[in-house]
């Protein structure tokens, strides 16, 4: 069997954690290391590849498409960026989880211990499960326009850097207080529903413990798409406390979809992300593409 390690050494590294990283050998080198050293007791030879900016995990999967299996380590970022780049959808793909939030780790319910991923992805038992699209960029698990894309916006490098996931909730705040929401056209069907903050899930959570989409399933062959119909900002604390209650569907001024595809506009445009990485603005056209990746879980 020929496989591929792509590993992205930044992921999930914070300079206030660095001390403890290093001792739980966190070291990039020590990391490919035990990689390649387990999969190699078990005969199967290792091609590694380590990433040094972004996008490098999506050039490095483009090239990968004679590879029976791809091995990503690194976090849901870099897991989008090599899901745009595969060409060979026949090709298996297991995931070494660590970086700084690990969504689509915990909702497969993969380990983040290094060495029970190896073992995860040796038994090779694969599912196929759905991928989402907004204008030709896939993603996984998530993609939002409105609100969440502007706080992703606002997430300083610098401050990530040395907060990981807790700058997204600064951002957040930040965002709270300065965000003027603008009307969205959303279509469904032929269809017209008014909005003005989306996300088209194809997980239950999101950004860790919000269940914003309950129903969502990862091979259903839908994507559960939650339309926010309220403009006043101070509606997002009400949504949120839905969220985290469990009692998302019971809130007014929400709508929650299945969609095979859906069609958004606005008058001005409006960002959108996927996977927490920022993609465009609107226009969008966002559709399932139902069992489109075979993944080890």
């Amino acid at each position: 069997m020929k496989a591929k390690l792509i590993i992205n050494p930044k992921a999930g590294i914070q300079k206030k954690k660095l001390e403890n990283i290093k001792k739980q050998l966190l070291k990039i080198e020590k990391i490919e290391k035990t990689i390649e050293k387990f999969f190699k007791k078990h005969e199967i030879t290792i091609d590694t590849e380590i990433t040094k900016k972004a996008k490098d995990a999506t050039k490095i999967a483009k090239n990968s498409k004679n590879y029976d299996l791809i091995i990503i380590a690194g976090g849901d970022g870099t897991i989008n960026e090599v899901i745009n780049g595969l060409e060979n959808f026949k090709t298996k793909v297991g995931i070494i989880p660590f970086g700084s939030e690990n969504i689509i780790a915990k909702e497969l319910k993969l380990p983040l211990n290094i060495k029970k991923a190896c073992e995860t992805i040796l038994k090779g038992k694969t599912k196929k499960i759905d991928l989402g699209e907004i204008n030709k960029n896939k993603f996984v698990f998530v993609t939002g326009i409105g609100f969440d894309a502007e706080a992703i916006k606002n997430v300083k490098p610098e401050l990530k850097e040395i907060l990981g996931k807790h700058s997204y909730t600064i951002a957040a705040l930040k965002t709270f207080f300065n965000y003027k929401p603008e009307k969205l056209t959303i279509k469904i069907n032929k269809k017209e529903i008014k909005g003005y903050f989306i996300i088209a899930s194809n997980v239950k959570r999101y950004g860790g413990n919000l269940n914003i989409t309950p129903d969502a399933e990862l091979d259903d062959g839908f994507l559960d798409l939650c339309i926010f119909k309220e403009k006043k900002p101070s509606t997002i604390i009400k949504y949120l406390i839905g969220a985290t209650s469990g009692q998302i569907k019971r809130i007014k001024g929400l709508e929650h979809h299945k969609i095979k595809q859906a069609e958004i506009k606005s008058k001005n445009k409006v960002l959108y992300h996927t996977d927490a990485e920022i993609k465009g603005t609107t226009p969008v056209k966002i559709k399932v593409l139902p069992k489109k990746l075979l993944i080890i879980s």
